[in-house]
């Protein structure tokens, strides 16, 4: 099997996890949500950061098997760095979920704010990596027929 063929496919499952998880906190910190919502969005969050971490495991394997396209590595690098930063910010995130639930009814009120923040940061660098992947596909042909030709 190819595994970095699997790419294309997981890049989607960090953005639906980790924009879903993002909604039921928000939801949670706005109305309430009731008792589902919390975790449910720690358990969104976890899962979107380990296949966040996946997918660019995945990308690593399909970078080394990419057609030569000279106008897109610039591209292909920035996506590259990008993933790395996308990683360490829902991992961030993550771990300061983890805290917060640790403390219970003793974490700080700022707490939840100060998620919420890293969360939106998270979602802006997730955003950015998919535009700039978008960009190699839908631009450059990157792994398209096209771009083997």
């Amino acid at each position: 099997m190819k595994l970095w063929l699997l790419h294309p496919m997981a890049v989607h499952f960090p953005v639906a996890l980790l924009c879903t998880g993002f909604a039921l906190h928000a939801r949670a910190l706005w109305k309430g949500g009731g008792e589902w919502t919390g975790p449910a969005s720690r358990w969104l969050l976890w899962l979107g950061t380990l296949a966040a971490w996946a997918t660019l495991g995945l990308g690593l394997l399909a970078e080394k098997t990419a057609p030569h396209v000279p106008s897109a590595w610039e591209v292909l690098e920035e996506h590259e760095v990008l993933a790395y930063w996308t990683c360490a910010a829902f991992t961030a995130v993550s771990a300061a979920a983890w805290a917060l639930l640790r403390k219970g009814d003793a974490a700080p009120r700022w707490g939840r704010a100060a998620l919420t923040v890293l969360w939106l940061v998270g979602l802006g660098v997730l955003f950015e990596t998919a535009e700039h992947g978008g960009e190699l596909v839908y631009e450059h042909n990157m792994g398209t027929k096209a771009s083997a030709e």
